[in-house]
């Protein structure tokens, strides 16, 4: 009998802290993300803060708490539940940042996700049309049946016989013009 683990969620399960240093835990664990989240934004609306009390001191007087903390704690609830097309907000930025850089102020285009380096190009030539001939290889094996194979022109296409056509002479010179 086989069994089938699913391992998904286990490995997705957050990083969390509780054992700070060697003599004092947490009594509940707190997520690494947030808790890191929590005080960027701490260190943010603080910066903020100060220079708004540099020009009007009596500022957040009673409220520098509520200000210093409250602001950070919605703003970290609020960045953890926003999932822009299932990505974490910070590598959804990134790559909106990486397309800008990368394809849109270039101006890049194109075709079958593959970029186009020659759209900007005023000349443009065409090779003139060839007939491709292929060598003529008679059966050597008594196993080998009479099939056509594919034929390789010179500019490395591969092109097959088409079915309602005459078979070409492979023998036969081309024309110059």
């Amino acid at each position: 009998m086989r069994t089938v683990f699913n391992y998904r969620k286990a490995l997705r399960e957050p990083k969390k802290i509780q054992q700070l240093t060697e003599n004092f835990s947490l009594p509940f664990a707190i997520e690494l993300i947030p808790a890191i989240n929590f005080f960027i934004f701490m260190l943010i609306t603080f910066g903020i803060g100060y220079i708004i009390r540099l020009g009007f001191p009596h500022a957040f007087a009673n409220t520098w708490f509520i200000y210093l903390v409250g602001i950070p704690l919605a703003l970290t609830m609020f960045v953890t539940k926003i999932k822009p097309e299932g990505k974490n907000i910070y590598l959804y930025f990134w790559d909106i940042v990486a397309y800008f850089v990368r394809i849109k102020m270039p101006k890049k285009r194109f075709c079958n996700d593959k970029g186009i380096e020659w759209m900007d190009e005023s000349n443009v030539k065409f090779k003139k049309c060839v007939k491709v001939v292929g060598t003529f290889e008679p059966i050597k094996n008594a196993n080998e049946n009479n099939e056509r194979k594919f034929v390789v022109n010179e500019n490395g296409r591969r092109v097959g016989v088409l079915p309602n056509k005459e078979p070409v002479n492979s023998y036969a010179e081309q024309k110059s013009s």
